[in-house]
């Protein structure tokens, strides 16, 4: 089954793809089964100048980088590096268990089921709800943000926090964030960006807390998308290129100005809002920009007249209840040649059906959801049209490596959504 078919089945059918893994029902047994203490000391985790490996049986079973490792692994899934260890001396276990194999010599899809059992076993402590659990809330009078009727848990919490679910529509693929209690849609005015938003000292799945600490890699990541945005602008890479300093730049939620700061170095004449006033000072402090203080309806004020080549809004959409009018609001100051860019979770990532409710898209200050397909569908019904898009993941590229990846990024079943459109 190709990638593109597989994801199509796996998204109609992913909670009963999980079924077995919540029951834990393997379907082969081992040849051999060694035991705890036998098998505990043939493993070590072994750190040299190139990353951090995990050995078992004399093979390497995982292996990362360490910046990936603790910047990118320990800090999404938001743990530390010993229940990090845990968690991936799980997925071995899992292998030997289930295939009485090393998980280094399994296929890709025998590795995800190793996965699955490994979030069992770590986080949910083998109490993984089973599929009847979706049938304890009744779907009935409930409504999303914007009217959308749902069918379908996605998260029976955000990582253990029961106070909150994820529901939506499996079919049309997109959900939102709800109380518990109440059922009701999480409001986007319920999020606070202030100081502590920004810093480790944020509520647990909350906030973007290396946000300021992490300045040369967020930079650099800024520098990669901007360079990306221009290359796959099509016919306006050249006229942007040839005359960059005419190319006027709006960043929706621009925070200190890590992706205004990329476009800056290409010569694009760049602007910026946002809601926060503290991360606004810091802007100000660390960069010079000034940015408008305010949400999009203030351009109107700020922006009169103005008209930008580019609109981007990086890891915003899934903080605003009705996107749809947010998008066909900016849309006014959007030139008629002009693209606008989105980068948003992946409702329909592979990691998701993994982690569950451990997703680490899954946040208490994410209030809707899309895949990339409910995206083009959002914006098509504003007479806009793709361009490019992309899905990309690298959580567990030290367990599925880059060649897996690749190909779930090209199924739109990798975590993060790159989008661009255009006017249709």
């Amino acid at each position: 089954m190709d990638f593109r078919r597989r994801s199509a089945f796996y998204f109609k059918n992913r909670k009963a793809q999980l079924i077995n893994i919540i029951e834990f029902k393997p379907q082969m047994q081992p040849k051999q089964q060694p035991t705890k203490s036998k098998s505990s000391s043939m493993q070590k985790w072994v750190e040299t100048t190139m990353g951090i490996l995990f050995v078992s049986r004399g093979s390497v079973q995982f292996a990362d980088d360490h910046d990936h490792w603790r910047k990118g692994f320990c800090r999404l899934l938001e743990i530390d590096e010993a229940k990090a260890r845990e968690f991936i001396e799980n997925t071995v276990e899992a292998a030997e268990h289930i295939f009485g194999r090393n998980l280094s010599h399994l296929q890709e899809e025998e590795r995800v089921t190793c996965l699955l059992e490994a979030v069992n076993k770590t986080f949910y402590k083998h109490k993984r709800k089973t599929i009847e659990a979706d049938h304890d809330l009744d779907f009935e009078g409930l409504a999303g943000p914007e009217g959308e009727i749902p069918d379908a848990i996605f998260a029976h919490s955000i990582s253990g926090n029961t106070d909150y679910l994820v529901i939506g529509n499996e079919i049309e693929e997109f959900a939102w964030l709800v109380d518990a209690k109440t059922k009701k849609p999480v409001t986007a005015d319920s999020i606070i960006y202030d100081e502590k938003y920004f810093s480790p000292q944020g509520g647990a799945h909350y906030g973007m807390k290396e946000y300021l600490l992490q300045m040369d890699w967020r930079l650099e990541k800024a520098q990669r998308i901007i360079d990306l945005v221009v290359e796959n602008a099509g016919t306006r890479t050249e006229k942007w290129m040839k005359n960059p300093q005419q190319v006027k730049m709006l960043d929706v939620g621009s925070g200190i100005g890590y992706f205004r700061k990329a476009a800056q170095s290409l010569g694009f004449e760049h602007y910026g809002i946002d809601l926060s006033e503290d991360i606004i000072k810091h802007c100000k402090e660390v960069f010079d920009f000034d940015t408008w203080h305010g949400n999009v309806e203030d351009l109107r004020q700020y922006a009169a007249g103005t008209k930008f080549q580019l609109i981007t809004l990086f890891d915003v959409i899934e903080h605003l209840e009705k996107p749809r009018a947010v998008i066909s609001l900016l849309k006014e100051f959007l030139t008629d040649d002009g693209l606008i860019v989105i980068r948003t979770p992946n409702l329909n990532a592979q990691e998701a059906e993994i982690l569950g409710d451990y997703y680490y898209s899954f946040k208490l200050d994410h209030v809707r959801y899309f895949s990339a397909n409910s995206l083009n569908e959002m914006m098509h019904g504003i007479k806009m049209k793709s361009l490019f898009s992309e899905t990309a993941s690298h959580l567990f590229k030290g367990i599925l490596g880059a060649d897996y990846l690749f190909k779930l990024g090209q199924a739109r079943r990798g975590a993060d959504i790159l989008a661009f459109y255009e006017h249709a």
